[in-house]
């Protein structure tokens, strides 16, 4: 194992007593930048993730549309930014992770990804209670990027809202995979390839998963290579087993609640 990497600027309170705007910089002279117009931030704790993803749920903004697509190739980058101050222009995770979510299952509705195979009216009543239950599986990424990014670096300063302000966009990048993956099974539907995508695909895209999540958690911690390499070894192979053992537990509580319904 490598030595413990070191950050050049670990977070603590007294760098948000600041006079300073923590998104463009400039002086503060009230409670609002005068330059860019963001409020003064505060350091990210549980009632701070509620009240802003509140205060910043919009729907057609373009610059939040832009920097919800600079996400992709730098989620932990943004989840520093938005960690340390820059919240203006970047969006709530929760509200990017919501968003996400809804044109997740849009796709998968397009596609009929869920649907059985065979339908008859007890399957179909089945299905509206897996389907219903499966929603929540959307957030087991987050769930095992949050646990494992917290063995791994608790000791880094960061509080567990912050490090689950890294596990929400990094779980926004990991639906974003699942509706490219997707792809294939909208512009050439056929029973064949739904087929194979549903025996193949959940190895290669955890394996795609855990090699994005690794690249958010080098540019999050402003990891090199040389330093961090073990670490994101280590944090990677928890995401993946964690990620793999919570959707396996939850697919079967999901098929004993929804047995246990039926039979009743």
């Amino acid at each position: 194992m490598t030595s413990a990497p070191t950050t050049p600027a670990p977070i603590y309170d007294a760098l948000f007593d600041t006079s300073a705007c923590l998104n463009c910089g400039a002086t503060l002279t009230g409670p609002f930048c005068a330059h860019c117009g963001q409020k003064k931030a505060a350091r990210m704790g549980t009632r701070m993730v509620r009240k802003e993803a509140w205060e910043r749920f919009r729907w057609f903004e373009w610059s939040t549309i832009r920097n919800a697509l600079r996400v992709l190739p730098q989620p932990g980058t943004m989840a520093r930014e938005y960690v340390l101050g820059q919240r203006k222009d970047h969006p709530h995770p929760l509200t990017l992770l919501f968003l996400s979510i809804g044109f997740l299952l849009i796709v998968l509705g397009h596609t009929d990804y869920l649907r059985p195979e065979l339908p008859s009216e007890a399957a179909q009543r089945m299905y509206a209670l897996v389907t219903g239950y499966s929603k929540w599986s959307f957030s087991l990424g987050a769930v095992a990027a949050l646990a494992s990014t917290w063995l791994v670096f608790r000791r880094r300063g960061y509080n567990l809202a912050e490090l689950l302000t890294l596990a929400l966009y990094c779980q926004a990048v990991f639906i974003a995979l699942q509706m490219v993956n997707q792809l294939p099974l909208v512009l050439a539907p056929s029973p064949e390839l739904l087929k194979w995508h549903k025996q193949w695909s959940p190895w290669y895209m955890t394996a795609l998963q855990t090699l994005m999540f690794m690249l958010a958690l080098r540019q999050f911690f402003v990891l090199s290579l040389r330093q961090g390499a073990g670490w994101l070894l280590l944090a990677g192979a928890l995401f993946a087993g964690l990620k793999w053992q919570a959707t396996q537990l939850y697919a079967r509580g999901v098929v004993e609640l929804v047995l246990w319904q039926m039979g009743g």
